[in-house]
Parts: C-alpha cells; structure tokens; sequence
C-alpha cells in the first residue's frame, strides 16, 4: 500500500515540490507560475510519497473549505496509484480538521487538450470530484479554469444502485453495477447476499429434492417438507427446532434461520436460494472485477438478513467482506472522562450492512448499493465476526 506522509520541514516541502514539478513541464511548463509554486509549498501543509515520487498541498480557504493548492506526481510513477493515495490523505486530512469543502482546479475543456489536461480533469472526476464552472480571466483568456468542488464532510451517503437485471448464474455481476453506478476510491459497494449467490448458482430447484424423514417430521403439514431437506443439507449443526422453523449454524459458522435458505426473490418458483460457499472469497474476487472495469479501490460487503436473539424483526449483517474494516476493536482507548475501554469492538461491516439495507428493495429488486463518505479502508474478513461455538456463552 502506498504510504503518504505530511512533510514538516518547510525546505523538504519546496524541494519535493521542485523535483516532481520539473518533472511535469506539460502541466507545469510556465515558469514564472512553477516557481512560484514550489516557493508556496514551504508554507503549505504538504502531503507526499517519499522520497520525492508525488506531493500534494492544501490552501485552506474558510473554516469549512479548503484548496488542493498544487499535485503532482513524476512522470514515471504515473497510473501506480499515488495520485489516489495523495487525494484520499488530503481528504482524511479536511475531514481530521472538521472542513467539509475540498476544492481543485485545472484547464477548463473549452480550450483544445494541450496534453495531459483531459486525463487530469477524468482523474479528479473519478475521485468525486463535481465540476462546478468554467472562468474566463482568472488565470488569463487564453487558459479558461475549471473550478471542481468535492464534499469531504464527517458525513456519508448511501445510494441504490437501480435497473439491475434478474441475475442468473454466469451473470458479470461487477461489470453490472460499473456500468450503472460511477465509483470512486473510498467507496463501500454492499451486495445483498441473493445477488451473489445467484451469479454464482447457489440455487437449487425443488422437483430434484427427496426429503427425508427427519424433513418431513419438522416441516409437518405447514411447510415444503423439500424446503426442509435443502436447509438441513445446509446444516452442521441444529440449534433450536421449533416445527417448521429451524435455526441452524452453517458450515460458514452462522447461526440463522433455516440456514440461510430463502425462497423470497429466488429467480423462479419452485426454487430456493443458498448463500454463497465462501462469502469472504466471493468478496475478494467482486472488489477486484469492479476495480478492473472502474479503476475505482473499494470496498466490498456481501450481505443477508439477520434475526437477533431478544430482537424483534431483522436487520442486514455482513457475511462476506472485502477491502474494509470489518471490526474496530477500541480496547485500551480512553473516554473523554479519562475511563479506559477493555472490551468496546465496534462491529464497523454490521452497521455499513444495516445502513445499505435502507435503500435495498425486497420488493423492488434493488440488491446493491453504494456507501461513500467513510473511511473504513482496512483487511477484515467477515469471518472475523463470527464466534466460535467454544467462547459462545449462551451454549
């Protein structure tokens, strides 16, 4: 992972400056504006890619807003990610100081592509950023600024991803959402389990399933006694029985209703969706197809609906993860009353799942969404989450 550091030595920040600006004379080629520049970076909250491969520095206009200033990064280490690595520090920096406003600007695309100017203006639109207006004058006529504002606010938004298909196995479910969503680094990208599971044939029709004995006893005259026999093939272990309603662990280690089988929104009747074999690696492989077809590092939650012991209703909860912070653990922290913290983990994929559930469509089919504005960037399994049945106190 690319490591940006603030630099705090105000003749480090204008030599860095100079090293990487000197290597960019198609964006910064007019003198008199590069020296000034570099002179201005001694001044400036710098953040940089050591030795000298990329810098990037603030101007912080109001309390709430502030400038990327000037960024650059050596010619050589372009499309390795440092652009992204700079700009995403940049915006942990403005939120750390409670701004919520970030700011660019570059060559307006009224003027004819000099060189460079279209990739940087699609660079800064990939990282979220919103082009707000051309100015004419500014810097001079002849070189029209394009103004491109960003909220990077202690806030965040969850948004559905619409107009997907009925999924079926062999579907390319990331190229699915890349071509109807526009992602940017930092992005959490929830899936609902049923999605998942369907792309990768986790579905099993009925008419071939002989139940059992045991099947037929639980599911009575109330339920499909075939239903019955796919949630205990599902099963490692029965938890409680109460006919028809079984609540099992699976061989993931969750303990659900029936397993996790559900026949609500199954691509046809008849037939019962599982969940996915392995959630976290099924994760894993989503969060690289959807950086392959947007260039976009997200992160990747796959989901399903939850009771909870003492709880009415459900809620959404993370079985598969990818590229996020799965469990902040808060332990040996301190309260604003001074009081240390022993065993506070705070359960960061559960509340982004319950979040993403409030825009999903049970009835509408709307089986993913876009959380963006937290920065939960990590490596946690949804495993993680899981409690093995030796430490589980209520056994």
């Amino acid at each position: 992972m690319t490591q940006v550091v603030e630099i705090q030595d105000p003749a480090e920040r204008s030599r860095i400056a100079e090293v990487v600006l000197r290597d960019l004379p198609d964006w910064f080629g007019i003198e008199e504006s590069t020296r000034r520049y570099i002179e201005d970076a001694a001044v400036l909250p710098t953040l940089a890619v050591e030795p000298d491969l990329g810098f990037l520095c603030l101007k912080q206009h109001t309390p709430l807003a502030a400038e990327v200033y000037v960024m650059g990064v050596r010619r050589q280490e372009h499309r390795r990610g440092i652009g992204r690595a700079l700009m995403a520090e940049a915006e942990r920096w403005c939120r750390s100081r409670r701004i919520h406003y970030l700011q660019v600007k570059t060559l307006g695309p009224s003027r004819p592509d000099p060189g460079g100017y279209d990739e940087t203006r699609a660079f800064y639109e990939a990282m979220g950023f919103i082009a707000l207006e051309e100015l004419h004058g500014l810097w001079s006529e002849d070189n029209p600024t394009l103004i491109l504002v960003k909220d990077v606010g202690p806030a965040f938004t969850v948004a559905p991803v619409e107009g997907l298909p009925e999924l079926r196995e062999g579907d390319d479910l990331a190229a699915l959402i890349a071509e109807r969503t526009e992602l940017v680094d930092g992005d959490v990208v929830v899936i609902a389990q049923k999605a998942v599971s369907k792309v990768e044939g986790q579905v099993v029709a009925l008419a071939g399933v002989e139940p059992s004995t045991r099947a037929r006893e639980i599911a009575g005259a109330e339920a499909d006694a075939r239903r019955i026999q796919v949630i205990l093939d599902e099963t490692t272990e029965l938890v409680r029985v109460r006919p028809p309603l079984v609540i099992a662990r699976t061989r993931h280690g969750y303990v659900c209703g029936s397993a996790g089988v559900d026949a609500s929104n199954a691509p046809e009747p008849e037939t019962v969706v599982l969940l996915p074999v392995d959630p976290d690696a099924s994760a894993a492989r989503l969060r690289e197809e959807l950086r392959e077809r947007s260039g976009a590092e997200v992160g990747v939650i796959v989901t399903d609906s939850f009771g909870r012991p003492w709880r009415a209703a459900t809620t959404d909860v993370a079985i598969g993860a990818a590229g996020i912070e799965v469990v902040r653990d808060l332990a040996g922290e301190r309260d604003p009353n001074g009081y240390e913290l022993h065993a506070t983990r705070i359960a960061i994929a559960d509340e982004i799942s319950g979040a993403a559930q409030l825009v999903f469509g049970k009835l509408d089919r709307v089986p993913v969404a876009v959380v963006r504005g937290l920065d939960v960037r990590g490596d946690g399994r949804a495993a993680d989450l899981v409690i093995p049945p030796e430490t589980d106190l209520f056994r």
